[in-house]
């Protein structure tokens, strides 16, 4: 166990983090570790709190390219349970969490840890959690909370009250969109602010041979923010069948949580695609993925179609990476118009939005219709989204830590 009564001795800068979904290196843990990895390039101590899979930093760096080495695994001192546990895409990962001991403590105990870790985090310049709407005490010099999930949900008075003593202490609290800190801010406050996640966009090559390929990204699944391929495979046929796609086909690509054959969503999409030219790619490897991107001329993006995004927040798309990659390799986005899509582009100049099928169509058969005007909107969106890169990350991180 780390010896942190010695850390007020060290001069060098140190930063503590927190994620409970750490294991489950999706989206929030791509965006948390990049944290980290900004934090040790600007001569930070990073000291990451958990107490599980003790091999997780260098699974993470594989999986999404960092470079984490120098980074501490400490004892979890949070111990916080995941509450959203419906956003967990990974089956193996959703048995870990199930079997993690989570321990209902005395009121003594409780208090203990509390003072635990009021001394721990004071000794940290800055700290970074990850929240799932719950909010921890912090201590540290400049303490920044993450929000990555718009819940509409109502808070209680007292809970309100408790937020707002804890929220005191906390410097920034940063959403992934403007339309998760839309969600946040009535019941945070104005300490709310935009940090977009990072995309790798310098791996996409937006200038190779473009093919009549339309192509949408995302997990085969009915779950929580489902991405509706089957509203896209009807909209594709319907176009076909009225010949005015000749010549293309939709690719759909994504993962699947258990096997193929027993993913009963999966099977009635190739059901529904029968006949047509549509091509399914499940869990592609990164190499794939890349040069089906970069292959493709059109990128469509269904999810949160139909959902009343008032009631509903946390069933749309709170950002979208895979359609910034997208149009980092050069593919023009039509996206429905729902959650945080619309921050990415601006329709008719930097891609297409919509918010019915007929609109999808148009726009799709108008992008086909005008080559001229699919290379400047793909000209247009590879500039966009630059400004959703890691360095772009890196620079606004910074300026909001000041350094």
């Amino acid at each position: 166990m780390p010896d942190y009564s010695n850390y007020k001795g060290i001069t060098m800068l140190k930063a503590g983090i927190y994620d409970p979904y750490l294991d489950t290196l999706g989206g929030g843990e791509r965006y948390c570790l990049s944290v980290v990895e900004v934090l040790l390039k600007n001569n930070y101590n990073v000291d990451i709190f958990w107490s599980g899979d003790q091999e997780i930093l260098p699974k993470a760096e594989r999986r999404f390219g960092l470079e984490l080495s120098g980074a501490n695994l400490v004892p979890d001192i949070f111990q916080e349970h995941p509450h959203q546990i419906e956003s967990v895409e990974n089956q193996e990962i959703l048995s870990s969490i199930a079997s993690r001991r989570f321990t209902t403590d005395d009121r003594i105990t409780k208090i203990k840890k509390i003072v635990n870790k009021i001394k721990i985090t004071q000794q940290y310049d800055v700290f970074f959690y990850i929240s799932d709407w719950s909010i921890p005490f912090l201590f540290s010099r400049n303490n920044l909370l993450h929000i990555q999930l718009p819940l509409a949900k109502s808070i209680p008075l007292p809970q309100k009250i408790i937020n707002k003593i804890k929220l005191y202490n906390y410097n920034k609290i940063l959403c992934n969109s403007e339309f998760t800190m839309n969600v946040a801010a009535p019941r945070l406050g104005s300490k709310c602010t935009v940090l977009y996640p990072p995309v790798d966009t310098k791996q996409f090559n937006p200038n190779g041979t473009k093919e009549n390929i339309i192509l949408s990204v995302g997990r085969f699944d009915t779950l929580f923010n489902s991405k509706r391929q089957e509203v896209l495979i009807e909209a594709f046929k319907k176009m076909y069948d009225q010949k005015n796609i000749l010549g293309w086909k939709l690719v759909l690509a994504g993962g699947v949580l258990n096997h193929m054959e027993e993913n009963s969503f999966l099977i009635r999409l190739k059901e529904m695609g029968s006949g047509y030219p549509i091509e399914f790619q499940i869990n592609p490897d990164f190499t794939i993925l890349k040069s089906i991107y970069e292959s493709s001329k059109i990128y469509w993006h269904a999810t949160g179609y139909n959902v009343d995004q008032e009631l509903h927040p946390e069933n749309t798309e709170h950002f979208g990476i895979a359609p910034v990659e997208a149009m980092a390799s050069g593919a023009v986005p039509i996206l429905v118009d729902k959650g945080g899509l619309g921050e990415i582009v601006t329709d008719g100049i930097s891609g297409y939005l919509w918010n019915t099928t007929e609109e999808l169509v148009a726009k799709t058969q108008l992008l086909i219709g005008s080559p001229q005007t699919m290379l400047q909107i793909s000209q247009k969106s590879i500039e966009i989204a630059s400004k959703y890169s890691k360095e772009s990350f890196e620079t606004n991180f910074k300026s909001i830590l000041n350094i």
